[in-house]
């Protein structure tokens, strides 16, 4: 950085254009002339993002769901199929996705994903007729199920793919390459304003159903989409602060806790590059593992919770302590993470996700309902931190889009699947006890994934020259 630019200059974090400056990140307006840095209006820019991306989601699918099997006239476990196969479709093409992003940038990415999820929730709101049109067209009332399947699917994975993945993908990349020494600490707002956004939502979307109907229910959080989501994302969002011209974190007091650097990158990996580290597969196999086992929980929790005599609102009802937990740990272990490194938070994530699986064998003890709030809670939070802070940490920002795009695909295809194989060892079992003895076998196994992988790492380092 040149040491002869000026108080004000330095304050925002401005430096001469270098070969890096990309002009458009200077359109509609210079980042760098802001009074402050850039990044704390990255920050909310990127919350509002993923926000949006609960349409997507899978706590903003399930409201609809009953509307769209009465609509739709498919039993439950036809649409549930539906949704897995949507999911499915839309984890194949994260990784592309996440190139995409690295390529055109997070604007140009977001703003096209935030335009494509308003279209395809317009579309689904009309699904039911879409079917019976199709239908007409190719066969009458014999294919009115593959109609509907198709048309109920192709939905799925237009809002699983534009909303739970690219919308989330570019916000969460994006708020990641603003900031290096903060970024525990900025991971931990994110989370904490992310896990209180998603908690809302479901009673928000109700409401909007009471007032307008699921069709129009749809309709209204299309239209704002298009209004709040689409322009935010234009006008705000920017790649980097090396791409508008400015320095990281640039006029900003060094924090009071610095990270530690053993575990910082060399130079930024690619995403061939980055298979090649053990790491990389420890942390997507525990990401992946726990989208599997929180979204099968979630998914089946009323009967999990039928078993002990507690109704469907009681056990909906769990959700609130564990948003509590979720949220405190994910608050603490983003600020840890600045001062210190990532696999203890692996192996505390790992022993969560066991607690819910002990928890899920004995559901007619009244201390398993606070067992299970405390591991769900801890897998949680720890699992959004590794999830923000692990790529930039290990492989860099250069290729972040393309590395975090992959993992994603990870994540998705595990919380497709998850529902389904808890069904399956349900109807083995006639109850959740194999579900559980599941969830603690794959986490025992992770426990021991990681140790090799960190070790083989530690040695791979230790064998390299210098």
């Amino acid at each position: 950085m040149p040491s002869s630019h000026s108080a004000a200059s330095q304050f925002s974090g401005v430096i001469s254009i270098d070969i890096r400056t990309d002009p458009r990140a200077l359109r509609p307006f210079n980042p760098g002339r802001i009074p402050v840095y850039y990044g704390w209006i990255i920050l909310p820019a990127g919350i509002l993002g993923v926000l949006f991306s609960i349409p997507g989601q899978t706590m903003g699918v399930s409201v609809f769901t009953d509307h769209l099997i009465a609509a739709l006239g498919l039993s439950r476990v036809r649409l549930s199929t539906a949704y897995m196969a949507g999911t499915l479709m839309s984890a194949l093409l994260m990784t592309k996705a996440g190139r995409l992003t690295d390529r055109f940038g997070v604007r140009a990415v977001s703003t096209a994903a935030a335009g494509g999820l308003a279209l395809v929730l317009a579309g689904l709101s009309g699904a039911d007729r879409a079917a019976r049109g199709l239908s007409s067209l190719f066969g009458g009332d014999d294919m009115h199920f593959a109609a509907a399947f198709t048309a109920v699917s192709l939905g799925f994975l237009g809002i699983r793919f534009f909303g739970q993945g690219v919308l989330t993908l570019a916000s969460r990349t994006m708020v990641m390459r603003w900031f290096d020494e903060r970024r525990g600490r900025v991971a931990a707002w994110f989370g904490v304003a992310v896990s209180a956004g998603f908690s809302y939502a479901p009673r928000l979307l109700q409401f909007l159903i009471d007032d307008y109907g699921w069709r129009g229910a749809w309709r209204v959080i299309a239209l704002g989409i298009l209004l709040i989501a689409l322009p935010t994302a234009l006008t705000l969002f920017r790649d980097s602060p090396e791409r508008c011209g400015m320095v990281m974190e640039g006029g900003l007091r060094p924090p009071k806790i610095r990270m530690k650097r053993r575990e910082h990158h060399a130079a930024d990996a690619n995403l061939a590059e980055a298979r090649r580290d053990p790491r990389y597969w420890a942390y997507a196999f525990f990401l992946a593992w726990w989208a599997m086992i929180g979204t099968a929980f979630t998914f089946h929790v009323v009967d999990i919770f039928a078993a002990r005599g507690v109704d469907a609102g009681a056990a909906v009802a769990i959700f609130l302590p564990v948003t509590f937990v979720s949220v405190l740990t994910n608050f603490l272990g983003g600020w840890a993470a600045d001062a210190a490194d990532l696999p203890p938070l692996y192996f505390t994530g790992v022993l969560g996700m066991a607690v819910v699986g002990a928890a899920m064998l004995f559901p007619m003890f009244s201390w398993s309902r606070i067992v299970l709030i405390g591991g769900y809670g801890l897998a949680g939070g720890l699992w959004s931190v590794l999830n923000t802070l692990a790529w930039p940490r290990l492989f860099g920002r250069e290729h972040l889009g393309e590395i975090s795009g992959s993992i994603m695909s990870f994540m998705v295809a595990g919380s497709a699947v998850g529902p389904w194989v808890f069904s399956l060892l349900r109807s083995a079992a006639g109850g959740y006890f194999g579900a559980g003895i599941f969830t603690i076998a794959g986490s025992a196994a992770l426990f021991l994934f990681g140790t090799a992988a960190f070790r083989k790492h530690r040695s791979q380092n230790n064998a390299a020259p210098g």
